[in-house]
């Protein structure tokens, strides 16, 4: 079992914020958001968790546009990161 981390907004929010659990794929995970109607921008595994841990500011920008192509969003997704990282954090570690 892989843990996995998304960030997003539920169908019926605009308010991002992010969901963990533990899931046996990727495509499991993402059909799991999708029945429980969170919309993920971005989704993090436990190895691109150890890799934001690990960058500096100036290159999360860089990550976070690989990690997704909708341009709108990332400077959102790089904010939310910032402010939020330990949330994050915490809710990887008990998914």
């Amino acid at each position: 079992m892989k843990k996995y981390l998304a960030i997003g907004h539920f169908a019926d929010s605009n308010n991002m914020t992010s969901v963990a659990m533990e899931c046996s794929s990727l495509k499991n995970f993402r059909d799991n958001l999708g029945g429980n109607a969170f919309i993920p921008w971005v989704v993090i595994s436990e190895k691109k968790m150890d890799v934001l841990r690990t960058i500096d500011s100036f290159d999360l920008f860089d990550e976070v546009k690989k990690m997704t192509s909708n341009y709108r969003r990332w400077n959102d997704i790089c904010d939310y990161i910032e402010q939020c990282f330990d949330i994050m954090e915490d809710k990887m570690a008990n998914a």
